[in-house]
């Protein structure tokens, strides 16, 4: 039985962490994650490393959900201000979320392409879907305040900007790729005012 983050003393949150950084680096530099490899990087045994997470999917899955937990503070944590007109406010978390995954090192191997790992592909959709929900009440938000017409379906309009973005993002992060976080934020930013506010 795995060990549950929740309930670990603080040195058993230092040893999980330990061990998600080694996993981390591990797919950094190989492209995927050998459990071996990765307990070998923390300085632990396997059987330690299997006590904080069952087995490799579980631990590919935990890297995964870490990375997207950042993720979500750095770009979803707010709503647009009172005062601040939603798309002004859209257009700076566009800009925030593409930084992120450019600067994250982490975000070209979990955003910037198609996912080496079986369990990262699961965990990434279903992060994916749970950004398009939180897109959608991004856009209720500025419906409800106005900004945005009300006769805009908040789940399509939300899955074609999160899909888009995703979309841009890989293409951009993409081994040889000259595009870069400004035009990938214009592109989005463009394709967003377009659905939101369309002429």
């Amino acid at each position: 039985m795995t060990a549950s983050a929740d309930h670990l003393t603080e040195k058993g949150r230092r040893t999980r962490a330990r061990l998600l950084e080694a996993a981390g680096q591990e797919l950094l530099d190989r492209g995927h994650i050998e459990v071996t490899a990765v307990a070998e990087r923390a300085g632990v045994s396997v059987g330690l490393l299997y006590r904080y997470f069952g087995n490799k999917d579980e631990l590919v899955t935990a890297l995964v959900d870490e990375f997207y937990d950042r993720y979500e503070e750095a770009v979803f944590a707010e709503a647009a201000p009172p005062g601040v007109h939603w798309s002004d406010f859209e257009q700076d978390r566009i800009a925030r979320e593409v930084a992120f995954v450019f600067d994250e090192p982490l975000g070209r191997r979990i955003v910037g392409g198609p996912p080496v790992e079986p369990a990262a592909a699961h965990a990434d959709a279903r992060r994916l879907a749970r950004h398009v929900d939180m897109a959608a009440r991004n856009i209720i938000h500025g419906q409800r305040r106005g900004d945005i017409d009300v006769t805009i379906d908040p789940r399509l309009a939300a899955a074609a900007i999160i899909g888009g973005l995703r979309s841009c993002l890989a293409m951009a992060l993409t081994d040889g790729s000259d595009i870069g976080r400004e035009e990938v934020a214009r592109a989005v930013e463009q394709a967003s005012s377009g659905l939101i506010n369309p002429r």
